[in-house]
């Protein structure tokens, strides 16, 4: 079990995404990667990639936002930054009060079991320039995908669990979950081809 001396970190990135979006029925995109603060590329993967997992990923044009954010998540990882910058045009992004309301108290109770197995682990796998290097490709692959194809029922969902995967675990620093996003991407990949028509 996870002894956290604070507030677990997903809960943490839940409370902030919820204070900022409070009761507003519009919220700027860039207004919720801003209150994420200095955390690094991990919550910023999550975030964009639980968006395609929770109910929110069947509003119409939120996977392809979201694939542009893990795009410029993947080019901005390789490129040595440490947090996201989001040009004027997509910081203006606007997205659904009540939708992300939704997503967020779905996500709550998934991140309390979650954190129950969430550790400092396997760090070489969190903090090493090869595995950090390697996920920031399958990001600029994955997001590219979904950019061009999101909107076939079920791809992006595919598409992004192996995304969550990487995002817990820059998150917490549990390289458990960074080698299960790994494991997952091959396959799920394979599926998405299949449904797509490519394969």
């Amino acid at each position: 079990m996870v002894a956290f001396k604070t507030e677990p970190p997903l809960q943490s990135i839940l409370h902030a995404l919820a204070d900022t979006i409070g009761t507003r029925e519009k919220v700027l995109l860039g207004e919720l990667t801003d209150s994420l603060g200095r955390r690094g590329f991990g919550p910023v993967i999550l975030l964009a990639s639980a968006m395609m997992v929770l109910p929110t990923g069947m509003v119409p044009g939120v996977p392809a936002f979201m694939g542009v954010i893990l795009l410029l998540a993947g080019g901005q990882m390789l490129s040595g930054r440490h947090e996201l910058w989001l040009p004027p045009k997509i910081y203006g992004i606007v997205l659904p009060g009540p939708a992300l309301r939704r997503g967020i108290a779905r996500a709550v109770p998934l991140a309390g079991r979650l954190s129950r197995w969430l550790r400092l682990r396997w760090l070489f796998l969190v903090n090493g320039f090869l595995s950090r290097w390697m996920i920031a490709l399958i990001l600029i692959l994955t997001s590219g995908v979904i950019i061009v194809i999101g909107a076939i029922p079920g791809l992006p969902f595919l598409l992004a669990l192996h995304l969550v995967a990487f995002g817990l675990g820059l998150t917490v620093g549990d390289g458990v979950f960074v080698a299960a996003g790994y494991g997952i991407f091959l396959p799920a990949a394979t599926l998405a081809a299949h449904l797509s028509g490519f394969l």
